[in-house]
């Protein structure tokens, strides 16, 4: 008869029932070979819904690493403990409430990877390739952060993941170094100081990279803390190329019409947007954009992305925003108002030419029992950006018209892109070409919404 750790080892998580089937012992056997084990075995839910895995060690290490979150108050609380499994999965013992949806299986504890919430915890974009680069020697992994399992992830967050998105930190030594940055005097920059902290920075993030964050997205970006209000407010700071090439100024005009659309936003009903501010300094333009996962000096607050979310639980990767909140309501995670804000929003990225609306440029907070819609962010022009960093080929702006369902929430839409549009071809920060270009798709989206609605049919094919 095989023993229980090699067949816990070989299987993966099984039910009580089914171990103790493929063992061929009973139920008081089976409770003694458990905990004989001892913590080589883990145990997953009560009663009936008991199954058990084998534990399995990270680098050699098989303790648990500890999950805590830090709230708005910067008052840090242990969340719970997390432990892997053979050959993948993990159990979270809660110590305290996790705040996000979970189903039966992740109230027991049980993932079948890093827990949903903190999958953002990841370095990715470029301040997670600058991360990776920097340390790739010290952790014995890629480079590349995007070639990273889980295991690669959990045992870099565990040792340096101090200031990912969201509020979560994974690890002890991680949590030290939280700790050790509250008794350090905060570098914030003033306005003062802005025009040469802001080019400085932006020129080391270039040539080395910048350790200890990984804010996701593709564009240029770094961290700061800035004084607003006479009070520390930790920002991130996106910014274009310094020179004078075609592909810089496009950058630079996409920056703006970042910080535009952002301003616009909230014209649209159940939606917000983060505080931006665009600065012109060494050559650059700087697109700075108020954290709202950061609250103060040190508080942080929870964050979770369509992304990580989708992968748990709907497995709908790439379809458009409007499937997700549909599915999303339909499954009781957020409300009728979040669903058509998201319609809205879509519908906006769309009218203004967003080609990058992906699942990570869309997150939520968690809103027991279910979720809220988080500030809008990264909703600009993308259809415009260079090819290759540099190259300008010729781009077509065509409005996509509504279907007759959505043409209340779509002409909604259109009355703010058109401002957005409109916004843009008068702002002289922007070059004088592009501001040609958002002129016509202002004309464009106009003579759109001005098109009489489609007119509806029956099954029959006749208009009702």
């Amino acid at each position: 008869m095989e023993s229980l750790l090699p067949v816990l080892r070989r299987r993966g998580r099984l039910p009580a029932d089914t171990l103790r089937a493929e063992l061929g012992i009973s139920r008081a056997t089976l409770m003694r070979a458990v905990r004989s084990a001892g913590p080589a075995v883990l145990t997953i839910g009560r009663a009936r819904r008991s199954s058990y895995a084998a534990r399995r060690s990270l680098r050699g290490n098989s303790a648990p690493l500890p999950v805590y979150e830090i709230d708005g108050c910067a008052v840090p609380a242990e969340v719970g403990e997390l432990h892997l499994a053979h050959p993948y999965g993990t159990l979270m013992d809660y110590r305290r409430g996790f705040g996000w949806p979970l189903d039966a299986d992740m109230r027991d504890g049980w993932f079948a990877g890093i827990p949903y919430p903190l999958q953002d915890l990841r370095p990715q974009g470029f301040m997670g390739r600058a991360f990776a680069r920097a340390n790739s020697s010290l952790l014995q992994v890629s480079a590349d952060p995007r070639d990273w399992s889980d295991d690669d992830a959990l045992y870099a967050l565990s040792l340096l993941g101090t200031d990912s998105s969201g509020n979560y930190i994974v690890g002890e030594a991680a949590y030290r170094l939280w700790l050790e940055a509250l008794s350090q005097p905060l570098e914030v920059v003033t306005d003062a100081e802005l025009g040469q902290a802001y080019p400085a920075s932006a020129q080391r993030s270039i040539d080395q990279g910048i350790p200890g964050s990984s804010a996701g997205g593709e564009f240029p970006k770094l961290t700061a803390v800035r004084e607003m209000e006479g009070a520390p407010t930790r920002v991130l700071v996106k910014f274009s190329g310094s020179d004078e090439s075609p592909g810089s100024e496009r950058w630079s005009d996409l920056l703006i019409c970042e910080h535009l659309a952002s301003t616009v936003i909230s014209g649209l009903t159940g939606l917000t947007a983060p505080r931006s501010a665009v600065h012109r300094l060494g050559g650059r333009t700087f697109l700075e954009v108020v954290r709202f996962d950061r609250h103060g000096a040190h508080g942080r607050s929870a964050l979770c992305s369509w992304s990580a979310i989708n992968h748990a639980w709907f497995g709908l990767a790439g379809r458009p925003w409007t499937e997700g909140a549909a599915t999303l309501f339909q499954r009781g995670f957020i409300d009728a108002d979040s669903r058509d804000a998201i319609v809205r929003l879509w519908h906006l990225g769309q009218l203004i030419g967003n080609t990058d609306m992906h699942d990570g440029n869309l997150s939520f907070v968690p809103d027991p029992p279910g979720l809220r819609l988080a500030p809008v962010y990264d909703m600009l022009p993308m259809l415009y950006a260079p090819q290759r960093g540099v190259e300008l080929p010729e781009r077509f702006f065509v409005p996509r018209l509504p279907l007759p369902s959505e043409r209340e929430i779509w002409q909604e839409a259109s009355r703010v892109a058109i401002d957005f549009w409109s916004r843009a071809s008068h702002d002289l920060r922007i070059s004088e070409g592009f501001r040609s270009i958002c002129g016509q798709n202002a004309e464009l989206v106009q003579k759109a919404a001005a098109l009489p609605p489609a007119v509806s049919y029956g099954p029959s094919g006749a208009a009702p």
